[in-house]
Protein backbone atom coordinates (compact mmCIF):
# COMPACT_ATOMS: atom_id res chain seq x y z
CA UNK A 1 0.00 0.00 0.00
CA UNK A 2 1.11 3.55 -0.66
CA UNK A 3 1.57 5.26 2.71
CA UNK A 4 2.50 8.94 2.71
CA UNK A 5 4.11 8.44 6.11
CA UNK A 6 6.63 6.21 4.32
CA UNK A 7 6.78 8.16 1.06
CA UNK A 8 10.44 8.59 0.02
CA UNK A 9 10.30 12.40 0.01
CA UNK A 10 8.19 15.52 0.21
CA UNK A 11 8.42 15.70 -3.57
CA UNK A 12 6.84 12.25 -3.94
CA UNK A 13 3.99 13.20 -1.60
CA UNK A 14 3.28 16.55 -3.29
CA UNK A 15 3.30 14.87 -6.72
CA UNK A 16 0.18 12.96 -5.62
CA UNK A 17 -1.86 16.13 -5.05
CA UNK A 18 -4.58 17.00 -7.57
CA UNK A 19 -7.30 19.64 -7.38
CA UNK A 20 -9.81 17.18 -5.94
CA UNK A 21 -9.93 14.18 -3.63
CA UNK A 22 -10.98 11.77 -6.45
CA UNK A 23 -8.13 13.03 -8.62
CA UNK A 24 -5.65 12.52 -5.81
CA UNK A 25 -7.03 9.02 -5.16
CA UNK A 26 -6.40 8.22 -8.83
CA UNK A 27 -2.80 9.37 -8.43
CA UNK A 28 -2.40 7.08 -5.41
CA UNK A 29 -3.83 4.17 -7.39
CA UNK A 30 -1.49 4.85 -10.33
CA UNK A 31 1.53 5.00 -8.03
CA UNK A 32 0.55 1.75 -6.34
CA UNK A 33 0.02 0.04 -9.70
CA UNK A 34 3.32 1.28 -11.14
CA UNK A 35 5.43 -1.02 -8.91
CA UNK A 36 8.66 0.84 -9.66
CA UNK A 37 11.55 -1.62 -9.44
CA UNK A 38 14.60 0.64 -9.66
CA UNK A 39 16.03 2.82 -6.90
CA UNK A 40 18.07 5.98 -7.41
CA UNK A 41 19.32 5.94 -3.81
CA UNK A 42 22.81 4.63 -4.76
CA UNK A 43 23.32 7.71 -6.94
CA UNK A 44 21.77 10.11 -4.44
CA UNK A 45 24.23 8.93 -1.79
CA UNK A 46 27.05 10.17 -4.03
CA UNK A 47 25.86 13.78 -4.17
CA UNK A 48 27.84 14.76 -1.06
CA UNK A 49 31.24 13.44 -2.19
CA UNK A 50 30.67 14.84 -5.68
CA UNK A 51 29.81 18.27 -4.27
CA UNK A 52 33.08 18.07 -2.33
CA UNK A 53 35.17 17.32 -5.41
CA UNK A 54 34.88 13.62 -6.28
CA UNK A 55 34.78 13.05 -10.04
CA UNK A 56 32.05 11.66 -12.24
CA UNK A 57 34.34 8.74 -13.11
CA UNK A 58 34.67 7.83 -9.43
CA UNK A 59 30.87 8.11 -8.97
CA UNK A 60 30.24 5.88 -12.00
CA UNK A 61 32.53 3.27 -10.47
CA UNK A 62 30.54 3.39 -7.24
CA UNK A 63 27.27 2.99 -9.15
CA UNK A 64 28.59 -0.18 -10.75
CA UNK A 65 28.55 -1.76 -7.28
CA UNK A 66 24.77 -1.41 -7.07
CA UNK A 67 22.31 -4.19 -7.92
CA UNK A 68 22.46 -4.91 -11.67
CA UNK A 69 19.07 -3.40 -12.51
CA UNK A 70 20.02 -0.18 -10.68
CA UNK A 71 23.42 0.35 -12.31
CA UNK A 72 22.36 2.07 -15.55
CA UNK A 73 19.79 4.49 -14.06
CA UNK A 74 22.20 5.57 -11.31
CA UNK A 75 25.10 6.10 -13.70
CA UNK A 76 22.72 8.24 -15.76
CA UNK A 77 21.85 10.25 -12.63
CA UNK A 78 25.40 10.97 -11.44
CA UNK A 79 26.56 11.84 -14.97
CA UNK A 80 23.79 14.43 -15.13
CA UNK A 81 24.62 15.74 -11.65
CA UNK A 82 28.34 15.95 -12.41
CA UNK A 83 28.50 19.37 -14.15
CA UNK A 84 26.51 21.04 -11.36
CA UNK A 85 28.72 19.53 -8.64
CA UNK A 86 31.94 20.35 -10.51
CA UNK A 87 30.87 23.97 -10.83
CA UNK A 88 30.32 24.18 -7.05
CA UNK A 89 33.26 22.09 -5.73
CA UNK A 90 32.48 23.27 -2.19
CA UNK A 91 34.78 22.82 0.79
CA UNK A 92 32.09 21.02 2.76
CA UNK A 93 28.58 19.75 2.05
CA UNK A 94 26.31 18.48 4.81
CA UNK A 95 23.56 15.98 4.15
CA UNK A 96 20.24 17.10 5.64
CA UNK A 97 18.52 15.24 8.43
CA UNK A 98 15.02 13.95 7.76
CA UNK A 99 12.29 16.18 9.17
CA UNK A 100 8.59 15.38 9.34
CA UNK A 101 5.80 17.80 8.43
CA UNK A 102 2.43 16.95 10.04
CA UNK A 103 -0.68 17.14 7.88
CA UNK A 104 -3.19 15.78 10.40
CA UNK A 105 -4.46 12.61 12.09
CA UNK A 106 -0.95 11.47 12.96
CA UNK A 107 0.11 11.45 9.30
CA UNK A 108 3.33 13.21 8.34
CA UNK A 109 5.30 13.91 5.18
CA UNK A 110 9.08 13.41 5.25
CA UNK A 111 11.15 16.49 4.35
CA UNK A 112 14.82 15.90 3.47
CA UNK A 113 16.75 18.03 0.98
CA UNK A 114 19.96 16.63 -0.50
CA UNK A 115 21.97 18.85 1.83
CA UNK A 116 23.44 22.30 2.31
CA UNK A 117 26.67 24.27 2.18
CA UNK A 118 27.86 27.80 2.89
CA UNK A 119 28.57 30.42 0.24
CA UNK A 120 29.80 33.88 1.25
CA UNK A 121 28.69 33.20 4.79
CA UNK A 122 25.14 32.22 3.78
CA UNK A 123 23.64 28.73 3.81
CA UNK A 124 22.58 27.25 0.49
CA UNK A 125 20.05 24.40 0.50
CA UNK A 126 20.01 21.90 -2.36
CA UNK A 127 17.02 19.87 -3.52
CA UNK A 128 17.75 17.49 -6.39
CA UNK A 129 14.80 16.55 -8.59
CA UNK A 130 16.06 13.12 -9.68
CA UNK A 131 13.16 11.77 -11.75
CA UNK A 132 14.06 11.45 -15.41
CA UNK A 133 10.67 11.33 -17.09
CA UNK A 134 8.69 13.90 -15.12
CA UNK A 135 8.82 16.72 -12.61
CA UNK A 136 6.39 18.68 -10.45
CA UNK A 137 3.96 20.98 -12.23
CA UNK A 138 3.95 24.71 -11.29
CA UNK A 139 1.26 24.37 -8.62
CA UNK A 140 2.96 21.34 -7.07
CA UNK A 141 6.26 23.24 -7.01
CA UNK A 142 4.60 26.09 -5.12
CA UNK A 143 3.03 23.65 -2.62
CA UNK A 144 6.38 21.86 -2.25
CA UNK A 145 8.25 25.13 -1.65
CA UNK A 146 5.70 26.35 0.90
CA UNK A 147 5.95 23.14 2.95
CA UNK A 148 9.76 23.15 2.66
CA UNK A 149 9.98 26.74 3.91
CA UNK A 150 7.70 26.03 6.88
CA UNK A 151 9.55 22.83 7.80
CA UNK A 152 13.17 23.83 7.21
CA UNK A 153 13.68 27.54 6.71
CA UNK A 154 13.65 28.51 10.39
CA UNK A 155 16.39 29.21 12.91
CA UNK A 156 19.82 28.99 11.29
CA UNK A 157 18.13 28.38 7.92
CA UNK A 158 15.75 31.34 8.07
CA UNK A 159 17.79 33.38 5.56
CA UNK A 160 19.14 30.43 3.56
CA UNK A 161 18.81 30.25 -0.21
CA UNK A 162 17.27 27.28 -2.03
CA UNK A 163 18.53 25.73 -5.25
CA UNK A 164 16.09 23.33 -6.95
CA UNK A 165 18.19 21.24 -9.33
CA UNK A 166 15.97 19.54 -11.89
CA UNK A 167 17.69 16.69 -13.74
CA UNK A 168 14.73 15.53 -15.84
CA UNK A 169 14.88 14.79 -19.55
CA UNK A 170 13.48 18.03 -20.95
CA UNK A 171 12.84 16.63 -24.46
CA UNK A 172 12.16 12.98 -25.14
CA UNK A 173 15.30 11.15 -26.24
CA UNK A 174 17.59 14.08 -25.44
CA UNK A 175 18.94 12.67 -22.16
CA UNK A 176 18.84 14.37 -18.81
CA UNK A 177 19.36 18.11 -18.65
CA UNK A 178 19.99 20.66 -15.91
CA UNK A 179 17.54 23.32 -14.78
CA UNK A 180 18.26 25.30 -11.61
CA UNK A 181 15.46 27.31 -9.99
CA UNK A 182 15.53 29.39 -6.82
CA UNK A 183 12.76 29.70 -4.27
CA UNK A 184 11.21 32.77 -5.91
CA UNK A 185 10.91 30.85 -9.17
CA UNK A 186 9.20 27.92 -7.45
CA UNK A 187 6.60 30.22 -5.93
CA UNK A 188 4.43 29.88 -2.82
CA UNK A 189 0.80 29.25 -1.94
CA UNK A 190 -1.08 30.96 0.87
CA UNK A 191 -1.61 29.28 4.22
CA UNK A 192 -5.29 28.82 3.39
CA UNK A 193 -4.45 27.26 0.02
CA UNK A 194 -1.84 24.98 1.59
CA UNK A 195 -4.31 23.83 4.25
CA UNK A 196 -6.84 22.97 1.53
CA UNK A 197 -4.38 21.02 -0.61
CA UNK A 198 -3.12 19.06 2.41
CA UNK A 199 -6.74 18.37 3.39
CA UNK A 200 -7.28 16.93 -0.11
CA UNK A 201 -4.15 14.78 0.20
CA UNK A 202 -5.08 13.46 3.64
CA UNK A 203 -8.71 12.77 2.70
CA UNK A 204 -7.60 10.95 -0.46
CA UNK A 205 -5.05 8.89 1.45
CA UNK A 206 -7.63 7.89 4.08
CA UNK A 207 -10.21 7.02 1.41
CA UNK A 208 -7.69 5.07 -0.64
CA UNK A 209 -6.32 3.19 2.39
CA UNK A 210 -9.84 2.31 3.57
CA UNK A 211 -10.88 1.05 0.12
CA UNK A 212 -7.75 -1.04 -0.24
CA UNK A 213 -8.12 -2.53 3.24
CA UNK A 214 -11.72 -3.55 2.48
CA UNK A 215 -10.65 -5.05 -0.84
CA UNK A 216 -7.95 -7.11 0.86
CA UNK A 217 -10.41 -8.35 3.47
CA UNK A 218 -12.84 -9.42 0.73
CA UNK A 219 -10.05 -11.14 -1.22
CA UNK A 220 -8.98 -13.09 1.87
CA UNK A 221 -12.59 -14.11 2.55
CA UNK A 222 -13.01 -15.34 -1.02
CA UNK A 223 -9.73 -17.24 -0.84
CA UNK A 224 -10.84 -18.93 2.36
CA UNK A 225 -14.00 -20.21 0.64
CA UNK A 226 -12.12 -21.91 -2.18
CA UNK A 227 -11.59 -25.66 -1.74
CA UNK A 228 -8.02 -26.58 -0.99
CA UNK A 229 -6.17 -28.72 -3.51
CA UNK A 230 -6.78 -32.42 -2.69
CA UNK A 231 -3.83 -34.48 -1.49
CA UNK A 232 -2.39 -36.72 -4.22
CA UNK A 233 -3.28 -40.39 -3.97
CA UNK A 234 0.35 -41.35 -4.28
CA UNK A 235 2.65 -38.78 -2.63
CA UNK A 236 5.92 -38.06 -4.39
CA UNK A 237 8.96 -39.92 -3.19
CA UNK A 238 11.13 -37.91 -0.78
Amino acid sequence: MVDIRKTPSLQHAVALIADTVPGTVRNLERLDAAKIAISLNPGRRLFKPMMEGQTVGWAVGQCKLAKPHNVGPNIDLVEAFGPFAADKAVRWFRESEKLFYPIGSGVVMPVQPAGFWAHDGKLQVLWVQSWKGRTLDPLQKAIFHTVLREALFVGDFKEADLEWLDLREQAKGSGRGIEVLNGDQLGLVSRAELAEYLRILLAAFEQYADTKAKRRTEERAEAAKRPKDPLPLFPEEP
